[in-house]
């Protein structure tokens, strides 16, 4: 059998009064024994997919490739991948299955996810919403009334998943995914104030707040734990995204004119036409009047308004004024007057980058210049700079040491996450550890981010695992918990063994994978793919032809691809 792509887009799915289109994104899986397809959102480990068919019907299987739903319906949408909750759409027509393929919700008359309103298209992971005699109410996935249908209507609140917008004879306030009330039904609008951190995702997002009045909207903020900071009063209001501090800053805006509240207090007076905040340099850019000036975080100014323009740099200003050019640092001090066409800001302070008038670059800092005709130069990490010469090479330079890896390269990448680079030359690939020490060299090698701390650089031939250091481990230190782990012979042949040493699949295989979240490895032989279980199981004997950049995944019988465009697999016998 062989897989062969077929560019034909898939369907939308379409969710009746709420949904107008959602595009499907991320992963495709084969079933190239049953004509079927199953997409999946992303990576994580979920327990139930949608099921595409060669003829585009769709269903559902399980985590261990099981078909729960055979594939009978034009649609289907799973809100929650952990719930076995499915909205099956045919013929305009919508039924809600569970696992077991029966209909659930049949108390309800209608019920729907809810779209979170950030632009991904994703769905509200704990609630539904339901209809009754025309209003609206929230149910959980048990089928378990969360409130009564009292709303005229309930939303994802706008940039804060996990809360309800709901309305109520024209105002809206807010209510968690348990009912409880966290804003009260008395405002004009209600939305998030745009901040998620890495760390507390939207927990600490705030909310803006209006009124509607005889004289026009006016605005006020509420923050995360329900304490108005400020009552309706502004004409507008944004929050500057400060991530690593627990202070809320508020750009606000007072008879057409522009000002900072850090909290409570006013730092900033409105009296500028414009006020951006710049997190990485955690400073205020004003302008009045068409020229520019700057404040820090405390409101304190650096620089009087009355530049044309202005770049900021990490710890350095360069700002314009009569067709000069000058650099300051951050407590407004002159570095110095040279003239640049750019300057970029770097990922240490310390440092940027400048090009100058004939498209050359140059590594700029306090005390540092360093240029020699680069035409490109990137920060790496550290004291690291990644530049390509005349000649189209790259190579590695330390600001202080000068050249550490002479150019040579087609191009280096830094890896992302990592303190690791990756250089080509044609299809060959050399990986640097963070102490510019060449680690590994690997011909026709794909190199890809496997978990947050590990690496993969592998080919048809040869497997090595690094961690975000460039260190070199053993795949027993990457996934700490499988029953098997992918082994190489001396001959060259793959098979499997578990974590004491023992061998469980012999090594007869010309390539394999490493089990994946869901308890299956891909095998390969003489030209074809199979699969097999934690157990070393064979599920499919190698028969499957796949044309994959990357390694295949698997799930059961089903082949997971990864996708940027919506297309359907069909199967060529």
């Amino acid at each position: 059998m062989k897989l062969k792509d077929d560019k034909g887009n898939l369907k939308i799915i379409a969710i009746i009064a709420i949904i107008v289109i959602i595009i499907i994104v991320g992963i495709i899986i084969i079933n190239t024994k049953k004509d079927k397809v199953v997409e999946i959102k992303n990576k994580e480990p979920y327990d139930y997919f949608i099921l595409y068919s060669a003829d585009e019907n769709v269903g559902v299987i399980d985590k261990s490739g099981n078909v729960l739903i055979q594939p009978k319906y034009t649609d289907i949408y799973i809100p929650n991948q952990s719930k076995d909750v499915f909205f099956c759409y045919k013929d305009n027509e919508y039924s809600i299955l569970n696992g077991k393929g029966k209909d659930i919700f049949t108390d309800f008359s209608s019920v729907l996810p809810i779209t979170i309103s950030d632009g991904t298209l994703e769905m509200e992971k704990e609630v539904l919403s339901y209809e009754e005699n025309g209003k609206y109410g929230l149910v959980d996935y048990s089928g378990k009334k969360i409130t009564e249908a009292i709303y005229d209507s309930v939303a994802s609140l706008s940039n804060k998943p996990g809360c309800i917008e709901v309305k109520k004879d024209n105002l809206y306030g807010v209510l968690d995914s348990k009912g409880n009330v966290i804003i009260d039904i008395k405002y004009n609008s209600v939305r998030g104030d745009g901040y998620c951190s890495e760390k507390d995702e939207y927990l600490k997002t705030g909310y803006i707040i209006s009124e509607k009045t005889n004289s026009g909207i006016i605005y006020g903020y509420i923050d995360y734990k329900g304490k108005t900071l400020i009552s309706p009063k502004y004409e507008s209001i944004s929050r500057s995204l400060e991530y690593d501090n627990e202070d809320i800053y508020l750009v606000v805006m007072e008879n057409g004119k522009k000002g900072v509240v850090k909290n409570k207090k006013i730092i900033i007076k409105p009296k500028y036409q414009s006020i951006n905040y710049y997190n990485v340099s955690k400073i205020f850019i004003v302008n009045r009047n068409g020229k520019y000036g700057f404040f820090d975080n405390d409101g304190n100014q650096i620089l009087k308004p009355e530049y044309e323009s202005y770049t900021v740099a990490g710890n350095y200003i360069s700002v314009t004024q009569n067709e000069s050019m000058i650099l300051y640092d951050l407590h407004g001090n002159i570095i110095n007057t040279n003239t640049y066409k750019s300057i970029l800001e770097t990922g240490n302070p310390s440092y940027f980058i400048t090009q100058d008038e004939n498209g050359y670059y140059s590594i700029i800092s306090k005390d540092v210049q360093i240029g020699d005709k680069y035409t490109n130069i990137s920060y790496a990490f550290g004291n690291f700079f990644i530049f390509t010469n005349e000649e189209g090479l790259s190579g590695l330079l330390n600001v202080y040491t000068g050249i550490e890896i002479e150019p040579k390269y087609d191009y280096i990448i830094l890896l992302d996450g990592a303190n690791v680079l990756e250089a080509r030359t044609g299809e060959n690939v050399d990986i640097y550890s963070e102490n510019i020490e060449k680690v590994l060299s690997m011909e026709n090698g794909v190199v890809e981010s496997i978990t947050n701390d590990y690496i993969a650089v592998y080919s048809d031939d040869d497997l090595e695992y690094i961690d975000k250091n460039g260190k070199i481990v053993e795949n027993t230190q990457v996934y700490k918990d499988l029953k098997l782990y992918s082994y190489k012979a001396d001959d060259g042949k793959w098979g499997f063994k578990d974590a004491s040493g023992k061998i469980v699949v012999n090594c007869k295989y010309d390539r394999v994978t490493e089990l994946n979240e869901y308890g299956f490895a891909g095998i390969y032989q003489e030209g074809k793919w199979g699969v097999i279980d934690s157990s070393g199981n064979v599920i499919v004997v190698p028969t499957y032809e796949i044309e994959s950049y990357y390694s295949p995944s698997f799930i059961g019988e089903y082949l997971i691809e990864s996708s940027d465009d919506i297309h359907v697999v069909e199967i060529e016998k």
